[in-house]
């Protein structure tokens, strides 16, 4: 009788595992395609490793057809995202199209149909994931978004579920590797700005209009989920202050060895007794630091709790393969669920009930980098110097190579450590000498 027992329970066991997820793809681009390839190729070791959770493409959406279009197995290719969302035969809807029109039309109809989504992006879930995620609670279906940072890198999971026992103080570092590949192409080769962002074009890092990457936009929506998570924190990313890459030279880079340095591009948010205070801005980053060695279009998250100490998660940041491979995490997490007619729970921090939390100016004084770039005269560093004396602050260091052109003078003055709101009144004083030729570029010097 007990072995009786034994085999009936294996029996039903092996049945409630045995259900078969399907999954409907909208956006069959570069991480649409990836995400179909990679879920054909490991069918039978995600199979394996959901203990016989069968996962199934069915259908996938692209506006434009094309006739080389060819999906894995039976799989149909369609032009309507409806014809996705609507289909009975999807269980699973994979958004991949990017933007926040269309994208947000099929999030929203999907989790109204009670289906679960999974998607990889960012600027619709930093704009909208708040709202998203209140019906989703509502319909009683989950929302994935691993992919939205960090490509292939785990780091939502990380704050989310395994770093949730501690008490998160900062979560910062390299979130964009299309403008890390620009900074270490003219770090390495000497390259102008113009000339490395050609090469991020060529290599497929950048688009044509690379402006979302350049600027700092794409890595301001990722952080803004991250803090969202870190510190359970209603943040929209019209909130943080921005500054790209665009005015970072060749020389800069020249002037950062001199000071044993290089630039890094960085998303930061760091708790402080008043709130949160969150940026995407060039750090100017000690050359043994850990930033300084993130090179090419990898990325490189810091995750610093109470008792953990600090994280650090690192690697492709972008690209089909990896952003692809985060997508199919949460698709399996949400099978392995649906398999067992389970609800599938969706209490990700920030999102569910998240507190207004106020967001601040940098709680600890840092050193500056100010590069300035003038028409030579006398008296020059003087007056400089006089403004910023005027505000308090002290000068660590002023640099400037020998015979450069007298019409387009470059000189680097650092300062000792001093708060954000004090530096910066300096600069806007600056800025207003005849002598400038261009605005103070304004960079902080971090340890980390």
């Amino acid at each position: 009788m007990p072995q009786v027992e034994e085999v009936t329970e294996t029996k039903v066991h092996k049945l409630e595992t045995a259900k078969e997820v399907r999954v409907g793809i909208v956006g069959y681009g570069t991480v649409g395609r990836a995400t179909a390839e990679i879920l054909a190729h490991n069918t039978d070791e995600i199979r394996r490793r959901t203990d016989g959770v069968s996962i199934r493409l069915t259908r996938a959406c692209r506006r434009t057809l094309h006739s080389s279009d060819r999906l894995p197995g039976s799989a149909v290719l369609v032009s309507d995202w409806r014809e996705v969302v609507d289909a009975e035969d999807v269980d699973i809807v994979v958004e991949t199209i990017g933007g926040t029109d269309v994208a947000y039309d099929v999030v929203r109809a999907s989790i109204e149909n009670g289906k679960p989504v999974v998607t990889a992006n960012k600027a619709l879930v930093a704009q909208y994931g708040e709202e998203l995620f209140a019906l989703a609670d509502a319909r009683g279906v989950p929302i994935g978004l691993e992919a939205t940072v960090g490509g292939g890198v785990p780091v939502i999971r990380a704050i989310a579920e395994a770093l949730a026992a501690d008490r998160i103080h900062a979560v910062y570092g390299i979130v964009n590797g299309t403008a890390n590949f620009i900074l270490t192409r003219m770090e390495h080769h000497g390259v102008q700005f113009e000339e490395a962002l050609r090469q991020a074009q060529a290599a497929g890092y950048a688009e044509a209009d690379p402006s979302l990457d350049i600027d700092g936009l794409d890595a301001r929506d990722k952080i803004a989920i991250l803090a969202r998570l870190a510190f359970n924190a209603s943040l929209a990313p019209s909130q943080i202050p921005v500054t790209g890459i665009r005015h970072i030279g060749a020389t800069d880079f020249h002037y950062a060895r001199r000071l044993n340095s290089t630039i890094r591009l960085v998303a930061s948010a760091e708790r402080n007794p008043q709130g949160i205070s969150v940026s995407v801005e060039p750090w100017l980053v000690e050359h043994d630091s850990m930033l300084a060695k993130v090179d090419g279009p990898n990325n490189a998250i810091f995750v610093a709790g109470e008792k953990v100490g600090t994280q650090m998660l690192y690697g492709h940041g972008a690209g089909g393969g990896a952003t692809g491979t985060a997508v199919l995490s949460d698709v399996v997490q949400i099978a392995r669920h649906l398999a067992r007619g389970q609800r599938v729970p969706n209490g990700l921090p920030g999102f569910h009930r998240p507190e207004k939390v106020a967001l601040t100016d940098r709680a600890h004084p840092v050193s500056w980098y100010l590069r300035l770039t003038v028409r030579d005269h006398p008296g020059i560093l003087a007056r400089v110097a006089e403004v910023i004396a005027r505000e308090g602050i002290n000068i660590d260091s002023v640099i400037q190579e020998p015979h450069m052109q007298k019409e387009r003078l470059s000189f680097v003055i650092t300062l000792e450590p001093v708060g954000e709101s004090v530096v910066r009144r300096a600069v806007a004083a600056i800025d207003q000498f005849e002598f400038m030729r261009e605005k103070v570029l304004l960079v902080p010097i971090r340890s980390c």
